[in-house]
């Protein structure tokens, strides 16, 4: 008894400290200011383990080895609180219960001041009272409200609280994440579980079920008309984690006070939304390890209710605090969530890495050739440094746009050769936060399914899957129709579309969820539809485009052209990776080592991720002036105009990717330029022309010197090409040129 009165007190104690009680008071004067009244008080206990461990060791232990009887000691605080507080408050509340008959004609029953939230119904249950054992109702008042009167009756008040209608959740946090609070896998679920007790869990979502009804709360009344049941709100039945759902409703119940049978009342119902979700465990899921790329793992289910409910999306990470409630045997443990915890916030290094910082301290005094020196050395184990430079720096800028926020940067490689192509997008997608490899039996965006038990769930597509990363497509040539179809729907959109099966339609609304990730692709412009006998090459290419259609190039974001119409450049790239190829095959034991260490870069991308970068009005006047004179001037009354109305956001990301990859936190008018060229690159490789006389490099000279391609000569190449963008920008928008 004095173990019980002292955690009452700690109990007591920690609601102080943390607000609780400040809760409870804002909760009770919002419910008197509604009409009707409602019947259920909604007080969540939000317990910091680490701040009741200050308070009582016993109490933090309490509410991890044994959270219903934690539970249990908050709600029968916060009823005697609530009851204190609303005695203060009696003149300001008026009564708006509609519910309630006239006023009975036997007199209200003396009842335990502290009712079970859940009383035991079976008889085999033995030694658990209906009722529990609470403490002093005097000397808690004393405790909680000094000008509390505790010889005041309460129980002759109509608008009285009764312990059933409080609804007092726990919201458990500040859990260390060490190994031993952690659900890490299947085999961390107790088999032989007793009580509930609480975890850890982290993983990411790879299913999730519609959203289902289930009974918060509900009310009953005595069908005897004259008895107190049908007054006191004595027969109330809230829904408690740890519990049975069906434990909510009553089945075949007698009225505690005159033993008469309860009806439902139909008003007085109220319903909550849940939903399960099939996650893999964090450390399963992490694709930094090469080991885990092609292993196997069990997936664990998750109950969410209620708000945790809000943004629930496959393929996004999600941490949890868990109770794990006991099932019969050998069925595992439920896991049921009690807090889902809000993402971290991005925590990159302070300090560059060694090899970085010597590279940024060496490139300082140019604004281009940091970024242009990074895709020059990236991937050099694939292709040799300078092959696929356009496409290595696609990838690069990509890299720097991944969030889970909003949607990365598309990247669509058109070429021959997409076995070098596809070997550069899964190296590059080493470094995105997540990647995820498209595979022809996947589907792209989602599909609904129904299990055997009737519920229907919304498996997550690789678009889905890549949340906050890269999505590598692979092979878009080899895709159907329709698959194209829905990819290029969601990257236009913005949108992921689930597609539901015939069958499922008529019982499953639309489901769509935000894409998060950057898709990745390349493409074989021979590889398309059977050509007919009046099909031609490319005027200016020289190759069959097959269906590489408009829409395509224009809804991906950056579209690098791999090939020229002479081909010269490809053949000088081409005896460079043939050597390369040949040296590392006959020297097997001295593999070629990256130029970029992977563990700096992947620091590097994260800290350039991390900076958010503000446009300058250079910059601005840059992009807007060349999106308007190429609008004008590449007009077409038959396709429409070359350059499509999402180019200008296409322009925006390009060049504020291209600022955090340089680490400025302002988006210049060196960055603008950068967006303006490698446009004009993909305009000149699809129309033939450039309005700029710029000329496609897909691939850098192999017989020219470093100051060439990197240093200063670059510089005063991309500064003569600034100089002909004004120019350009002020001869075909100078009658708007204030309105840029």
């Amino acid at each position: 008894m004095e173990m019980e009165k002292a955690l009452y007190a700690s109990v007591t104690r920690y609601l102080h400290q943390s607000g609780g009680m400040d809760r409870l008071r804002s909760a009770l004067v919002a419910r008197a200011a509604l009409s009707p009244v409602p019947k259920i008080l909604k007080v969540p206990v939000f317990v910091n383990l680490m701040e009741a461990r200050e308070v009582d060791e016993c109490l933090a232990e309490m509410v991890m080895t044994d959270p219903l009887q934690a539970q249990q000691l908050f709600h029968n605080v916060l009823h005697v609180a609530a009851l204190s507080t609303m005695s203060t408050l009696r003149p300001c509340i008026t009564s708006g219960d509609d519910h309630c008959p006239p006023a009975p004609t036997t007199a209200l029953p003396i009842l335990n001041d502290h009712v079970s939230l859940y009383p035991q119904e079976e008889k085999d249950k033995a030694g658990k009272d209906e009722e529990i054992e609470s403490v002093d109702f005097d000397l808690s008042l004393q405790c909680l409200s000094p000008e509390g009167s505790p010889g005041s009756s309460l129980a002759d008040e109509t608008e009285t609280l009764t312990a059933a209608q409080i609804y007092a959740p726990l919201r458990v946090s500040g859990i260390p994440w060490v190994k031993e609070w952690m659900v890490s896998s299947v085999r961390d679920l107790p088999l032989h579980l007793k009580e509930p007790i609480l975890g850890l869990l982290a993983g990411r979502i790879l299913a999730v079920s519609l959203p289902q009804s289930y009974t918060v709360w509900a009310r009953y009344v005595c069908s005897n008309p004259g008895c107190a049941g049908t007054l006191k709100d004595i027969h109330v039945r809230v829904f408690s984690v740890g519990h049975g759902e069906a434990d909510t409703v009553y089945h075949d119940r007698l009225c505690r006070v005159c033993g008469f049978s309860l009806e439902e009342d139909p008003s007085s119902r109220e319903l909550g939304e849940k939903v399960q979700v099939v996650l893999v465990p964090a450390e399963c899921s992490s694709l930094t390890k090469p080991q885990a790329e092609y292993a196997r793992f069990q997936t664990l289910t998750l109950v969410l209710r209620d708000e945790m409910l809000q943004g629930v999306e496959p393929g996004q990470g999600l941490e949890a605090t868990v109770m794990m409630v006991p099932r019969a045997f050998p069925a595992l443990p439920t896991l049921e969530a009690l807090v889902v915890h809000p993402p971290r916030p991005l925590r990159p290094h302070f300090t560059l890495p060694s090899f970085f910082r010597h590279l940024v301290e060496d490139r300082k005094s140019s604004p281009w050739s940091l970024v242009v020196t990074l895709a020059y050395m990236f991937a050099s184990t694939v292709t040799p440094a300078g092959t696929f430079h356009t496409f290595k720096l696609a990838l690069l800028l990509s890299l720097a746009s991944c969030s889970s926020s909003k949607a990365g940067l598309a990247v669509l490689g058109v070429g021959s050769n997409t076995t070098l192509l596809l070997r550069l997008l899964r190296y590059g997608g080493r470094y995105a936060p997540c990647k995820v490899d498209h595979s022809p039996l996947d589907s792209v965006c989602g599909v609904c399914v129904k299990d055997p038990d009737g519920e229907v769930w919304v498996q997550g597509g690789s678009l889905l899957m890549a949340h906050g990363g890269a999505c590598v497509l692979g092979d878009f040539s080899t895709f159907r129709k329709d698959v194209r179809q829905s990819v290029c729907r969601a990257l236009e959109c913005g949108v992921v579309h689930v597609q539901s099966p015939s069958h499922l339609r008529h019982k499953t609304p639309p489901v769509k969820y935000p894409l998060r990730a950057a898709a990745w692709a390349c493409y074989d412009p021979a590889h398309g539809r059977r050509r007919t006998s009046t099909e031609h090459d490319d005027t200016f290419l020289h190759v069959p485009l097959g269906d590489l259609t408009k829409s395509i190039t224009d809804i991906f974001g950056l579209v690098i052209y791999c090939e020229t119409p002479d081909g010269e450049c490809e053949r000088e790239a081409e005896e460079v990776i043939t050597l390369q190829t040949l040296l590392d095959s006959t020297n097997p034991e001295e593999l070629t080592q990256p130029l970029l260490p992977p563990d700096q870069l992947r620091q590097f991308l994260c800290i350039a991720r991390s900076l958010d970068v503000e446009f300058s009005p250079e910059a601005e006047k840059l992009i807007r002036g060349y999106y308007v004179a190429t609008r004008r001037l590449r007009g077409d009354c038959v396709q429409g105009a070359s350059v499509p109305i999402t180019a200008i956001d296409t322009l925006a990301k390009v060049a504020s990717c291209h600022a955090r990859l340089a680490l400025r936190k302002t988006v210049e008018s060196w960055d603008a330029v950068v967006a303006v060229m490698l446009s004009e690159e993909a305009l000149a490789a699809h129309s033939g022309y450039s309005l700029l006389q710029v000329k496609p490099t897909p691939h850098l000279p192999t017989h020219c010197d470093l100051h060439s391609i990197l240093g200063r000569k670059n510089d005063e190449r991309m500064l003569h090409f600034q100089r002909q963008l004004e120019d350009y920008i002020l001869t075909h928008t100078g009658d708007i040129s204030s309105d840029l």
